[in-house]
């Protein structure tokens, strides 16, 4: 009778302590989307209050304590905000559109925020300069009437240099080109800031996102790829950049779906048998593969959410540097027996598709599909694609069905 009243109670204990874990979750879950919720809330009202010269009721605003909770996060907002304020300040000083002393009072209001680095200080600097020659010129010469602002060029020289360090090529871009020829100097330093990033452009277009799609800004992040200029990528680079925007879009449908822990947490991390289960990683089949870059190696899971087993292990091979396998979130989009690049004078049997031209499939052949002309697996020795023994290739092939979900990293 001891026993099975213990046994009772012991029952009774881990239902318990599984009741309490479950409601902590949720709270958990509950509390993250009220304090996200209420982030927004706080913050379009401070941008409404601070658009309309409301500086006193904007500041108060930041005063909640809950942006307190997400400080870094609204840091990097505010930094955003003033930066594109500051660089629309200067095109309206260049272009007369606003007074000097208007200028003054929105910068030194930014100021206070202690948000912007020193190019702000430099700028303000050169425009209380610039006022002051305007107040002598108008006390020597009666005639003078509006104060305006007078080009300062080692001013968008510091905030383009300032910008460009920050990774807002386009924001640098625009300071270096209100820079007149006739400023030597400071014109031919922009200019060659403005040459190298045309001359690598597409890598500065990728570098540009990478710190927002680090901090889940997936829609920032795809507006600033879908505005690249054409006329500066090859067609390769074009594909490569288009590539890079499904990825992110799928990276945003999975942080603002059932997968969003998992988005947060597991993409930057190794996942192994041992801690698969622990990410809520859902497939919309019964498999789900993951590539390990670093081992070189392919995994297949069969199960459903946080219920995943191992059944395979691939040894692979992915591309070289230069030409790398792209990291993500993927799905299986299609699948073939066999493809022949001429590019590349090769070609490969049983194809599966999970990105643009990026494929699983076997190790390559010669033109007759007799001969593999490379058997290298292990290393990166591919052109992006993941290569596998043509057994390995063939299993994927027959056995992996569109829309299971793809994980490399």
């Amino acid at each position: 009778m001891y026993s099975n009243k213990s046994k009772k109670k012991n029952r009774f204990s881990i239902f318990k302590f599984l009741s309490i874990f479950v409601l902590l979750i949720l709270l958990g879950f509950t509390a993250n989307v009220y304090l996200d919720s209420k982030y927004e809330s706080l913050t379009y009202s401070f941008y409404n209050k601070f658009n309309n010269y409301e500086f006193s009721d904007a500041k108060s605003i930041l005063d909640n304590k809950i942006l307190s909770i997400k400080r870094n996060k609204l840091n990097n907002d505010l930094n955003y905000y003033f930066t594109d304020i500051v660089n629309k300040i200067c095109v309206s000083l260049s272009n007369n559109t606003i007074s000097s002393n208007k200028a003054m009072e929105i910068l030194n209001e930014i100021k206070e925020y202690n948000i912007l680095n020193s190019s702000l200080d430099k700028l303000i600097s050169a425009l209380d300069e610039s006022n002051n020659e305007n107040k002598i010129n108008t006390t020597n010469n009666s005639s003078s009437s509006d104060i305006s602002f007078n080009h300062n060029e080692d001013s968008y020289l510091n905030l383009g240099i300032a910008a460009f360090n920050s990774k807002d090529y386009d924001k640098a871009m625009e300071y270096f080109n209100l820079i007149p020829k006739d400023s030597l100097n400071d014109y031919k330093l922009a200019k060659q800031y403005i040459d190298d990033y045309k001359a690598n452009y597409k890598e500065y277009l990728l570098e540009s996102v990478e710190e927002l799609v680090a901090n889940k800004y997936y829609t920032k992040a795809i507006n600033i790829l879908s505005n690249y200029d054409s006329s500066l990528l090859s067609k390769d680079e074009i594909i490569e950049i288009d590539n890079k925007i499904n990825s992110i879009k799928l990276f945003r449908e999975e942080y603002s779906g059932e997968d969003s822990e998992y988005t947060s947490n597991a993409i930057l991390q190794e996942i192994t048998p041992n801690n698969i289960n622990s990410f809520s990683i859902a497939s919309k089949t019964s498999y789900l593969v993951y590539l390990n870059l670093a081992k070189q190696i392919t995994y297949v899971y069969e199960g459903s959410n946080n219920n995943w087993n191992l059944i395979k292990e691939f040894t692979c091979s992915t591309g070289v540097e230069g030409k790398e396998t792209p990291k993500g979130i993927f799905a299986v989009t299609n699948r073939g027996d066999w493809f022949y690049a001429e590019e590349f004078q090769q070609g490969a049997k049983y194809w599966v598709q999970f990105m643009g031209d990026y494929l699983f499939h076997s190790l390559p052949f010669d033109e007759t599909q007799s001969t593999v002309l490379d058997y290298t697996l292990g290393v990166p020795a591919s052109h992006g694609c993941i290569r596998l023994n043509v057994e390995d290739a063939k299993w994927l092939y027959d056995n992996i069905s569109n829309d299971t979900k793809i994980i490399i990293n």
